[in-house]
């Protein structure tokens, strides 16, 4: 029989799995709402090819509002391979695997994001990204 602590340590794990799976939705269905309801405040990205800094919640749900207004852009998946949760739970680091692109090139890598919760849910506080292949025209 699991302990009271590693029970809520699975439903934080769940919470945070389904939060990236509603995110996974809102970049399928190009929806910058449902992207930005994943970011916390004081969110920072890191993109995967170029390496540049994406600096606050509202400059992310930029980044995928222009990217939902270009043509061929096909969104990106992100697969968590593991969520570990801090003790005491004030953060959980989620470590997965990521693909995406346009219909003129595809890439993936691998990603690491910091969750902290907040009255509203478990929200990404920071995403690193590496682009591990690249196919896609431009940087490498």
């Amino acid at each position: 029989m699991a302990t009271p602590a590693a029970a809520a340590e699975a439903d934080i794990k769940a919470e945070i799995k389904a939060a990236r799976t509603a995110y996974n939705a809102a970049i399928a269905a190009r929806d910058v709402a449902g992207v930005r309801a994943a970011l916390g405040e004081g969110y920072v990205g890191i993109a995967g090819t170029g390496g540049e800094a994406i600096i606050g919640a509202d400059a992310m749900a930029e980044y995928f509002a222009r990217a939902f207004r270009t043509p061929g852009f096909l969104g990106f998946v992100r697969t968590p391979d593991m969520v570990t949760v801090a003790e005491p739970p004030q953060r959980a680091m989620e470590r997965g695997h990521w693909s995406g692109g346009s219909l003129s090139g595809r890439m993936s890598g691998e990603y690491l994001a910091v969750w902290v919760p907040t009255p509203e849910g478990w929200k990404l506080r920071s995403e690193t990204f590496v682009t591990l292949t690249n196919n896609a025209p431009g940087p490498k």
